[in-house]
């Protein structure tokens, strides 16, 4: 297994992979003038984890700048199902926290669907808390 950025070639790949985790479509071609966007923004952290030249894991970092200090948001984190428990997503989680650390971010937040148990005790084990509470918005 290795972790790399995401390159555009892996875009329809990982798009297969999140119709397993967010409800929303788009199209490949929206979604490279969006990679390529992200590409002009070193904000945006984007790594893919791949087996064998296949996307089996993401995960999506944004570091936003506070007034009194830098944050990351993420989002879109995702393991192919059948693979998880395999230390993939902790490798991914930990290239977020090397991008936060670069960037300077005070701390990191993610929202998880209710619904998604295993989802939030991986994310304790990560080192994330449960003493917020989170809310979205969908447009």
């Amino acid at each position: 297994m290795m972790l790399e950025k995401l390159k555009v070639e892996d875009i329809p790949e990982l798009l297969e992979l999140y119709t397993t985790l967010i409800p929303f479509e788009t199209s490949v071609e929206k979604s490279v003038e969006i990679h390529k966007e992200m590409l002009l923004d070193e904000n945006y952290f984007l790594m893919v984890a791949k087996e064998n030249n296949r996307v089996i894991g993401s995960a999506l970092g944004i570091c936003c700048n506070g007034l009194i200090e830098p944050f990351l948001v993420i989002e879109d984190v995702i393991v192919k199902e059948g693979l998880r428990g395999k230390g993939i997503g902790r490798k991914l989680m930990e290239s977020l926290d090397e991008f936060a650390k670069k960037k300077h971010c005070g701390y990191a937040i993610l929202v998880s669907s209710a619904h998604r148990t295993g989802a939030h005790k991986f994310y304790e084990r990560a080192g994330f808390t449960d003493s917020v509470v989170g809310f979205r918005k969908v447009y």
